[in-house]
């Protein structure tokens, strides 16, 4: 932007220009009293004169709307500084509310990391101790189903099929009747087909239905069947499950793979 035009800047071309003007005039007066000046002469100052007057009023006008727009740019400037100092203030408050979100985030997370920590420590310790024992159930948790069956699901995620097996077998020999005990008789099974034991597999799956035949594992367990049958080329029995998955539990995810495998050729 540049200098703004100042009002004694703008006094200062008036009076130049007034002292021009004044100043034709004076001559012109002088010479039409020394009876010297022609009147053709008078006529052209008397028009320069007039130029003078107009081109001052022009002038004069020229800078008052000048002013104007200064004034209008300095009131643009205040307003647009305000507004952007209102949204830098509410930047700033976002960003501060943001903190203290980041930060109750870092607590709750600190908190589940430590509840996760105890929980592998526990597991830990059980799995340790029950390998030590030669791979046999650990009797320290026999008075706990949640921790025993735990334990052995720990077993099974980890690989250790043998020993998942094991403590799933110990489980149901304790505890035949717990709202996991499904589970326990699926995870069986799903020890067994991790093995490649298909056969004992489907002994294991079929104990599902036959045992718990109210249970949330009952899909599952006859859709294992059918897979661990089609692992034994047995696609007669195959089928077999999977039409059964999809007629009793037609809106399950397990009724839609059965589907799936029944759409497979061969």
């Amino acid at each position: 932007m540049g200098q703004e035009p100042q009002g004694p800047f703008r006094e200062q071309v008036i009076r130049r220009i007034s002292r021009k003007a004044g100043f034709a005039g004076a001559l012109t007066a002088v010479l039409l009293a020394a009876g010297c000046a022609p009147r053709d002469y008078y006529v052209n100052t008397q028009a320069q004169l007039d130029s003078l007057l107009v081109m001052q009023s022009d002038i004069v006008k020229h800078l008052a709307s000048l002013d104007r727009k200064v004034e209008s740019t300095r009131e643009g400037v205040q307003t647009t500084r305000a507004s952007s100092d209102t949204r830098l203030n509410e930047v700033a408050q976002r960003l501060e509310s943001l903190e203290g979100k980041l930060e109750a985030s870092d607590v709750r997370f600190t908190q589940l990391s430590q509840k996760v920590d105890t929980v592998k420590q526990k597991l830990t310790a059980a799995d340790s101790a029950r390998v030590a024992a030669g791979g046999r159930p650990d009797s320290s948790l026999g008075a706990d189903p949640e921790a025993m069956y735990q334990a052995a699901y720990s077993d099974y995620l980890s690989g250790r099929f043998d020993l998942a097996r094991a403590a799933f077998t110990e489980y149901l020999r304790r505890f035949p009747a717990t709202e996991v005990s499904d589970n326990a008789q699926y995870w069986l099974g799903e020890c067994l087909y991790a093995t490649g034991d298909f056969a004992g597999a489907i002994a294991e799956f079929e104990k599902v239905q036959q045992n718990y035949p109210k249970g949330d594992k009952v899909p599952a367990a006859l859709l294992k069947t059918g897979i661990s049958y089609a692992r034994l080329r047995n696609m007669g029995e195959a089928r077999r499950y999977f039409d059964l998955v999809v007629k009793k539990y037609p809106k399950s995810d397990e009724a839609r793979l059965a589907k799936e495998r029944l759409a497979q050729k061969g």
